[in-house]
């Protein structure tokens, strides 16, 4: 009797499992890629374009204009970092040398290292007297190809900052075979090609151009 119990009770315990085997009742992946009822924000994600932008090219976007040369070289001198002081003692966003400096006016650099409103006006008033210095220069070269490298204003502006406008002039009066490098071995046809064709108008030759706040 007792055996026959329990041979009805295993019957039972698979006649159950088997029933619920082949129950009505959907199933749900439980991976979270696949849930629906997420709590919260979705996250973002980003397009292919925007995981491959560079940190300069990051919105708002301010292109060719003089905001966006302003930017575009302060990335390249020191990642946009006023704070940068490097190796051989440029300082700030954009990598002022001390004769730059006192050329611009400025007579302190723990203040211009601490004031990055009084940078970004060196480093127009450092323009304005590129400009002036090349203004002939700008006038006789821009839009021809000296060295394989097609002139414009803005390409030797950004040349003069990197080498100083004597070099510039070397290059072109050279038909592009005085080229000169920095320190780091960056040479002036570098900024002039990744600098080309920004709009400056909006700051005038100025011999007499200072850091003025």
């Amino acid at each position: 009797m007792r055996k026959r119990f329990m041979k009805l009770s295993v019957l039972l315990l698979v006649a159950t499992f088997v029933v619920s085997g082949f129950s009505s009742k959907k199933e749900y992946n439980s991976s979270s890629m696949f849930t629906t009822d997420i709590v919260g924000e979705l996250a973002d994600v980003p397009f292919e374009y925007e995981v491959n932008m560079k940190s300069h090219h990051s919105v708002p976007f301010v292109g060719k204009s003089l905001e966006g040369f302003s930017s575009d070289v302060g990335f390249q001198e020191s990642s946009n970092n006023y704070k940068a002081v490097n190796r051989l003692g440029y300082v700030g966003k954009y990598q002022f040398g001390w004769s730059a400096l006192r050329w611009v006016g400025v007579k302190s650099k723990k203040r211009f290292l601490n004031d990055p409103d009084l940078q970004d006006k060196a480093f127009e008033a450092l323009i304005a007297k590129n400009k002036f210095v090349l203004r002939d220069y700008i006038t006789s070269y821009a839009g021809k190809v000296i060295g394989g490298v097609k002139v414009t204003e803005s390409g030797l502006v950004a040349a003069a900052h990197l080498g100083g406008a004597g070099n510039v002039m070397k290059f072109l009066c050279s038909d592009g075979d005085n080229v000169f490098a920095d320190a780091n071995n960056v040479p002036i046809t570098k900024y002039m090609k990744q600098f080309a064709n920004y709009d400056l108008t909006s700051i005038p030759a100025n011999a007499n151009a200072k850091a003025i706040l």
